[in-house]
């Protein structure tokens, strides 16, 4: 990579340009992923693909990815790794946009120098990841609204103008097709946890195939 100085010694001002070019290009990615889902869901295509995950690694790699974000925003971001977790039969590729997706927002709404916490455990039988940050917070009177389409709190279009308002719309459907629930808690001016749970007893088993 040439932001890690493969190709050579780069300024600090080159490598801002690079960092800020990795970024966009990045968003755009995440961005047209999300659109293709949210068309799939209006044309009744979008399907819970289910097989066997790795949910840490897939965590792990998730926050490994958006260290260059991260970097660029000054937040750190911090996963503790479980010792002993269980294979989960998942939508990989769904749950991973919904987890970067989650971590992306934690970045962008967090302060300069602050630290964004990633959280894997076991509940009550459930799985359950929250991400943890200290940022602005989420309005009483727009939290009912927040995880529908195209929905965005006034002071998150404020700080970000370029949001879309569908990671956690997409978010919802994506856990509640696995018989998951999602998790927020948020309070104005102190920060947000969001998340969600899965249960391990539905999930750990392939899933049931249906003769046409």
């Amino acid at each position: 990579m040439v932001l890690d100085g493969d190709a050579g010694e780069i300024s600090a001002s080159q490598r801002q340009l690079l960092q800020e070019a990795f970024t966009s290009s990045e968003r755009m990615v995440h961005l047209i992923s999300d659109f293709l889902n949210v068309s799939r869901l209006q044309t009744g295509k979008f399907v819970i693909d289910q097989v066997q995950t790795d949910l840490v690694s897939l965590v792990a790699e998730e926050v490994a990815n958006v260290s260059q974000v991260a970097s660029a925003h000054k937040v750190n971001v911090r996963f503790r790794k479980p010792a002993r977790f269980p294979l989960l039969y998942l939508d990989e590729n769904k749950l991973r946009q919904v987890i970067m997706n989650l971590i992306d927002n934690a970045i962008y709404y967090s302060p300069n120098a602050d630290t964004v916490r990633v959280r894997l455990s076991i509940e009550d039988g459930d799985v359950v990841l929250r991400v943890v940050d200290h940022g602005m917070g989420v309005p009483k009177d727009a939290q009912k609204r927040l995880f529908t389409k195209f929905f965005r709190a006034e002071n998150a279009r404020r700080q970000r103008p370029d949001g879309t308002g569908i990671s956690l719309y997409l978010a919802k459907k994506v856990i509640h097709g696995h018989g998951g629930s999602l998790i927020f808690e948020s309070e104005l001016g102190k920060g947000s946890t969001f998340g969600f749970r899965l249960p391990i007893r539905r999930l750990e088993k392939p899933p049931k195939k249906t003769v046409p």
